[in-house]
């Protein structure tokens, strides 16, 4: 597990309030592992937050965590993969952040599977490598370090 650090998620955090504002948004957070993203979104006034993890000891806390703290009761935490999670969604989110292991296979062309559960408008923030080439080109990069977020913006409206 490499969680996003203190320093990355408070930028992040900073920078999303002020652009899109987080208040009233349903998150996706995908390769949720501790669940701190998912009770910053919520913090910051998310109305829901759907949190995916296969492990069963990133599950576990997560629960614990969601127990023990007030404000916490729209998260629903799943414990299931990831692609096997998106092959059957059928749910839109406003906002999606992944943090994926940064050795998954074809981690490039990630931002494509993810970003067609979006709402059209809404933000892919995915996290990882600055030395990675995507095959989309975000709206936004932030580089900190060792770690980059790439945000994409769903400018597409929804094939009905």
């Amino acid at each position: 597990m490499r969680p996003t650090t203190d320093r990355v998620r408070e930028s992040l955090m900073n920078m999303l309030n002020h652009q899109i504002g987080i208040e009233g948004l349903t998150v996706l957070d995908l390769f949720s592992g501790s669940g701190i993203m998912a009770a910053e979104f919520l913090s910051y006034g998310a109305e829901k937050v759907v949190s995916i993890d296969r492990d069963f000891h990133n599950y576990s806390y997560q629960k614990k965590l969601q127990k023990s703290h007030k404000g916490l009761e729209n998260w629903d935490i799943h414990k299931r993969d990831v692609f096997v999670f998106l092959g059957g969604n059928l749910e839109r989110f406003d906002l999606i952040f992944a943090d994926p292991p940064y050795d998954l296979p074809n981690l490039h062309l990630f931002p494509q599977k993810a970003m067609s559960h979006l709402k059209p408008g809404g933000y892919l923030v995915f996290e990882h490598q600055p030395q990675l080439i995507l095959e989309l080109e975000p709206a936004i990069k932030k580089e900190y370090g060792s770690t980059t977020m790439s945000i994409f913006v769903n400018n597409f409206p929804k094939d009905e």
